[in-house]
């Protein structure tokens, strides 16, 4: 960034700025017959004095003619005007535009080169608001730097000058006050910076303190500061509100001020425009162009006043963007931009020398440090709360700088690589990794991403997209190229990646969980054909293993001619999957073709009754319980909340009997049925009569199903994916039966192996990987999210990989079971393993402890 935004500004929009500045120029003498011709058409057209024919273009003309052909030409200088200030206003804007997506990518890229002592001290709501609020008004001002003034002075210039054309004493009477303006309003305007400049930090402060809150809301609400807090905004809100108060009243001082010169100068014009009409030294026609040229000399003046303050509004930010987007220390932009170096790590030596690392100034967490360390190796340095065993582990990663002292990698020195280097051949896990958002496979090929392949013809912005970028200092690859670097995750072929992904989830552990994920989740058989179709053979394959091994009776699989015992009245009715919520559990009770298929099995007296019984059984079962009782999720058909409502229903039905209920409550008790499961809701309403009867009216469900409702609910059929099932549940094609203990078990075990045997299991992996894990990976635990952590370094395969405390989220066993794994990812590797206590260091090849 130049120091200026002045300098900003011409360095990269100069030729613009040029040809911005030329266009106002272009339009100034057309302003000036602009007020000419009106001059012209009252001293001469209008005139009955003057001697007609006039010649125009060598064509005599009388006076109408004449007059017409003054207005002709007035109307076309305010169209040929008009058209040099559209494209001159959409090309500034255009040029305003770009100059503001460089300097919000300028101070992105700045960002991206802070030290990292500097970004754990960085409020992100701070920078945020900078880069994104704070220059939007900023590339305005930009679009208008030079145009603006140009303009206005050009305009003003050239309204004088008519002015001083007719008669010098208007001219002087015109121009009279604009010293003692030029005089006051900049005074004023220096007291209004000093404010702005504190209203920016106030209100940083402010975008800090918000984003503090919504991080921190549990804590709040956990010990009751919400009031506290809120006092705190208050006293922000209330600085903030003085100095915007303050800004106002002395920008409405100017404004007052400009308004009364405005008015006082007409003062002049009157009474001495009048004298010289009167003594005869100037026509009445030259006092009327006169005054016309005034009445549009007030908007190019305060477009220059505007400015003024709009400029001083600009430096103050610009200079304070500069200022805080230039902390000491920040690295060389060849540090994210330079080309990989081919360097050798592996057989090489680490050598820190008397390194200084300070947390924070003057606090040294590390102090005179040396180490020598020859690669390969697996090592261990041990150390406790405050030895400074963090801070050395982000040393060793180039995560942070020593003050004092070097670290040497072979000839290298570690501190100076470039991240092409060190960002791929170093691999950094420490306690609290950011994952960022995304879906599971986004987070794990993150470390991937260096480059867009060069083959790839992906790579290629369009046309104008391209231009753009070029013109903007912007990057020119295209985000939707293909960057992954297959071989440095030792991948041949694209196609290898998914297998490698699969071992490193493995490694730590985590394969099962993703995999399970996969199995909840749906399938688009229109994007995924190949596996909506191996699902279906899986099903077949399915029912014939589980015959194999007498696990027949844990599956009740889905027959249109049989009752499902495992599976709610309201899924043997419908005997498909509901897409969308027409046909949702809790909408059957008021959906008016569920009621119609009723009506037509003779079902909605009975659905009454039992819903009626229901309501008894669940009011005087959960009556006393409290609301939020685990008892009513699990077991109850009615919410805590809802059954006040149902005993007062119930208290009508006893009175008044179920004809006479109202249409919604009727519509409240035909909905519990629907939830009833024969296999585990043994409340007797469910005998082989009913079940006959919901069989009719399966039947006459699909029979009557309008057109239009054709794509609510997808039919179960065993030839045929089913789009709105899950993967379990399109391979089971059925109910698990509740009644067979450990039977989910084993029939887990057995569509693993089913799915294995048929290669689906990469397939579904890769459904899983799909899951989005939310902002932060908050929808994962903390051992997921400390899991895909490490997995991903070693899917980079680094040379060095630095586990800084990076297992303590796991249980014990599995710790173990992961270290080990990492071990043998890491043969023939650098491995550096930082944690408290040497339980598991003694295996490692040296121990070093830090105190």
């Amino acid at each position: 960034m130049e120091q200026g935004i002045f300098k900003f500004i011409l360095r990269f929009s100069a030729k613009d700025q040029v040809i911005l500045v030329a266009l106002a120029a272009l339009a100034l003498p057309l302003l000036y017959l602009t007020f000419e011709l009106p001059k012209t058409i009252v001293n001469h057209a209008l005139n009955s004095t003057e001697q007609f024919p006039k010649v125009i273009l060598g064509t005599p003309l009388d006076q109408i003619p004449y007059l017409f052909a003054l207005c002709g030409a007035f109307l076309a200088l305010v169209l040929i005007n008009s058209a040099i200030k559209f494209f001159s206003s959409t090309f500034r804007y255009r040029v305003g535009d770009r100059l503001l997506r460089r300097l919000r990518y300028d101070l992105v890229e700045r960002l991206m080169r802070f030290p990292n002592k500097e970004l754990r001290n960085t409020s992100s709501g701070q920078v945020v608001s900078m880069i994104t609020a704070e220059t939007s008004n900023l590339g305005f001002f930009m679009a208008e730097a030079f145009v603006v003034p140009a303009v206005a002075i050009g305009t003003l210039g050239t309204i004088v000058l008519f002015m001083f054309m007719q008669d010098w004493m208007m001219g002087v009477a015109a121009i009279a006050l604009y010293p003692l303006q030029i005089y006051l309003f900049p005074r004023i305007q220096r007291q209004v910076n000093t404010l702005q400049r504190q209203e920016v930090l106030a209100v940083r402060g402010m975008a800090d303190r918000v984003g503090e809150l919504v991080a921190g809301a549990p804590e709040i609400h956990g010990h009751d500061t919400s009031q506290y807090e809120l006092a705190g905004v208050t006293q922000r809100l209330g600085a903030i509100f003085t100095l915007r108060v303050q800004i106002g009243t002395k920008r409405y001082v100017v404004s007052v001020l400009n308004q009364f010169f405005a008015q006082l100068t007409p003062f002049f014009f009157m009474s001495i425009g009048g004298y010289l009409v009167i003594i005869g030294d100037i026509s009445l026609g030259s006092l009327v162009a006169v005054l016309a040229a005034y009445k549009d000399m007030y908007a190019p003046w305060k477009d220059l006043i505007d400015y003024y303050q709009k400029a001083e509004d600009a430096r103050v930010k610009y200079d304070q963007l500069n200022e805080y987007f230039a902390p000491p220390g920040i690295m060389d932009r060849a540090v994210i931009s330079s080309e990989p170096l081919l360097l050798d790590f592996s057989r090489v030596q680490l050598v820190a020398s008397n390194v200084v690392v300070e947390a924070e100034e003057g606090v040294k967490s590390v102090d005179g440090a040396t180490v020598a360390l020859q690669f390969p190796l697996h090592a261990a340095i041990v150390g406790g709360s405050g030895s400074g065993r963090e801070e050395f582990a982000r040393l060793l990663a180039r995560q942070v700088l020593p003050q004092t002292g070097r670290v040497q990698l072979g000839e290298q020195d570690l501190t100076a690589l470039p991240d092409s280097v060190a960002g791929r051949r170093i691999g950094y896990v420490g306690p609290d990794t950011y994952l960022g958002s995304g879906t599971i496979r986004d987070v794990l090929i993150y470390p991937l991403l260096r480059r867009p392949a060069p083959s790839d013809p992906h790579d290629a912005l369009n046309k104008f997209d391209a231009s753009e970028a070029q013109r903007t200092g912007n990057s020119t690859h295209d985000i939707a190229a293909d960057w992954i670097d297959y071989a440095a995750a030792g991948c041949t072929t694209t196609d290898d990646l998914p297998k490698r992904i699969a071992e490193v989830l493995r490694a730590v552990d985590l394969e099962r969980e993703i995999y399970d994920i996969g199995m909840r989740r749906t399938v688009d058989p229109t994007a995924k054909p190949a596996l909506a179709a191996g699902l279906v053979t899986a099903r077949k394959h399915l029912r014939e293993r589980l015959q194999a091994s007498q696990l027949t009776a844990a599956v009740e699989t889905f027959d249109r001619a049989s009752y499902i015992a495992n599976a709610s009245v309201a899924e043997n009715i419908l005997f498909g999957t509901p897409i969308g919520p027409t046909f949702a559990l809790g909408r059957l009770g008021e959906n008016e073709h569920m009621l119609r298929v009723i009506e037509t099995v003779g079902l909605t007296r009975e659905f009454l009754e039992k819903g009626r019984k229901l309501a008894t059984i669940m009011a005087d079962i959960f009556r006393d319980l409290e609301a939020g009782h685990e008892f009513f999720e699990r077991f109850s058909f009615i919410r805590a909340e809802d059954l006040p409502e149902f005993d007062v229903i119930l208290r009508r039905v006893d009175t008044g009997g179920l004809d006479n209920l109202p249409s919604n409550e009727r519509a409240k008790l035909m909905a519990l049925p629907f939830k009833l499961i024969a296999a585990q809701h043994h409340v007797g309403l469910i005998d082989g009569t009913f079940q006959a009867r919901i069989l009719a009216a399966r039947e006459a469900f699909a029979r009557d199903l309008p057109l239009e409702l054709r794509t609510a609910v997808q039919f179960f059929d065993i030839d045929a994916y089913n789009a709105a099932g899950s993967v379990t549940d399109n391979v089971l094609f059925g109910k698990l039966a509740t009644s067979k203990a450990g039977g989910a078990t084993q029939v887990s075990g057995v569509v693993s192996d089913v799915l294995s045997e048929l290669n689906l299991f990469i397939p579904i992996l890769e459904l899983g990987l799909e899951y989005d894990i939310g902002v932060g990976a908050s929808k994962l635990t903390t051992t997921q999210r400390q899991k895909l952590a490490i997995a991903r370094c070693l899917l980079k395969r680094p040379d060095l990989l630095v586990i800084n405390d990076a297992l303590s989220a796991l249980e014990p066993a599995v710790q173990d079971l992961v270290f080990a794994n990492i071990r043998n990812e890491m043969a023939g590797r650098s491995l550096v393993l930082l944690e408290p206590s040497a339980t598991r260091a003694g295996a490692l090849d040296r121990v070093l402890t830090m105190e």
